[in-house]
């Protein structure tokens, strides 16, 4: 008899135990499904897929009629040729990009040293440039005020060369626009003429973002040269001048982008028939050679740049010529180093091709760039 009772109690106990291990996890289930989710507060939500006409990612519009979502499930049309592929590439990213892209400042897009940068941001940059065997400055009176017309510095024979340091100041007011400022100081050695050094004309403008794509950035930018230089030193033009542009840079890879922009330099004011406009082109190929993370960056590029001219210069004899569309040309390779996306210094080198003889024979430019 104590053999059974003993036997019951076993069972009892392990009756008991089935019984709150029942219990424990009828509890813990319970609590589970009441527990509020963990989350991370350093984890920020994505809010690109947010409609802009309504709430929900299948209302996502890029303009009336489109539909764009993230995975791009919007009808570019027919793609089944080469054409047709290449027009759904620019439907897909000019058109209709991803909604989750979000603009940036990017090095390989605005490495350029002889042109503009497109994308606005708020920056300083100091350049010093040292040029050589500057024919005729006065052409135009794009750097020197005329010669001929006894506006600018006497000089009977017009070879130049001079030392330009600039300060440059931007500040960008939201990702689309900005203002800028331009300051010179010129230190040159004419032939025939004592040197001269002093404070430059200066030059003031803005920009403005017209697409901003992952493909492509293309911006609007009107520049405004005021005399503030002592021209009859040749330290200016002695006129105002308008300069309207377009910038771009188109990205090829994503090491590898084409900056390019045009421009019309147009004299106000100028010597009469003497001062003429200015049509000038850039073309630069920026390609990243190393990145270290996001603390160090190594860029090369190679520059093309172009002027056409209209209006006179003065010639060996001291007489005004007429420019008949002459044009200048200019190629050079150019190199940069970044430091933590916000500071980089680079050298960028120009020279002369052919025989065009209405600019420096050579540019040595030299520049620090900070961004806030």
């Amino acid at each position: 008899m104590a053999a059974l009772s003993s036997i019951a109690n076993v069972k009892r106990l392990l009756l008991a135990m089935l019984v709150g291990s029942l219990a424990i996890s009828s509890a813990h289930a319970q609590a589970d499904t009441t527990a509020k989710p963990i989350v991370d507060p350093l984890l920020m939500p994505a809010s690109c897929c947010t409609s802009r006409t309504g709430s929900g990612a299948g209302n996502f519009s890029c303009y009336s009629g489109a539909g764009c979502v993230p995975g791009r499930n919007c009808d570019p049309g027919p793609c089944d040729s080469t054409f047709g592929r290449l027009m759904s590439g620019l439907y897909y990213g000019v058109c209709c990009p991803d909604p989750c892209y979000e603009p940036r400042w990017i090095l390989e897009a605005n490495a350029a040293f002889f042109q503009d940068s497109p994308r606005p941001v708020t920056q300083t940059r100091v350049r010093w440039d040292a040029a050589f065997n500057y024919l005729f400055p006065d052409s135009s009176e794009f750097f020197w005020a005329s010669i001929a017309g006894k506006k600018g510095p006497a000089n009977p024979e017009p070879a130049i060369r001079y030392g330009m340091l600039t300060l440059y100041q931007e500040v960008a007011a939201g990702p689309a626009a900005s203002a800028f400022f331009e300051m010179t100081y010129l230190s040159f050695d004419a032939i025939g003429n004592p040197s001269g050094a002093g404070l430059g004309d200066i030059n003031v403008g803005a920009k403005a973002v017209l697409l901003d794509r992952e493909l492509i950035l293309i911006t609007s930018q009107f520049r405004t040269y005021l005399p503030t230089g002592n021209f009859r030193t040749g330290l200016g033009t002695g006129h105002v001048s308008l300069e309207p542009a377009l910038m771009a840079a188109l990205k090829i890879t994503p090491s590898t982008y084409l900056q390019t922009q045009i421009a019309e330099w147009i004299p106000i004011g100028g010597t009469p028939d003497f001062a003429g406009a200015v049509f000038h082109y850039h073309i630069a190929l920026n390609q990243r050679l190393y990145q270290h993370g996001d603390f160090f960056t190594v860029l090369a590029n190679v520059e093309l740049n172009g002027y056409s001219f209209r209006g006179q210069f003065t010639d060996l004899g001291g007489k005004p010529a007429d420019m008949a569309g002459s044009t200048y040309t200019t190629l050079g390779p150019g190199f940069r180093v970044m430091f933590c996306d916000r500071a980089d210094l680079g050298v960028g080198l120009s020279f002369r091709l052919g025989n065009n003889s209405h600019g420096p024979e050579s540019v040595y430019r030299t520049e620090f760039r900070w961004r806030f």
